[in-house]
């Protein structure tokens, strides 16, 4: 579920797992103008600290950018990005 602000469903999810554990895991995936990639996976402790990063992003990013949330197994794990940098310059 991608973060967005005034995204009712996403913050009832964040607030959730924020009020059950103290903290959120947040996959983010960019990609530059130059087509390098960036996948990661980020902790927070506050929605206002995810729409912070967000606008941080939206102010010095040089491409597209999302932060989501991470679906919940059935065990109780989470799907995590891996963490990855990298890509290809195009000619």
């Amino acid at each position: 579920m991608t973060i967005s602000q005034n995204n009712l469903k996403s913050e009832n999810e964040i607030l959730k797992r924020l009020l059950k554990d103290g903290y959120i895991l947040v996959n983010f995936n960019s990609t530059d103008c130059d087509g390098c990639r960036t996948s990661r996976v980020l902790r927070f402790e506050s929605l206002e600290s995810i729409y912070k990063e967000i606008d941080t992003c939206a102010e010095c990013a040089d491409g597209p950018f999302r932060f989501s949330v991470p679906y919940k197994r059935e065990n109780g794990s989470y799907d995590l990005n891996e963490e990855f940098t990298g890509g290809q310059w195009s000619n």
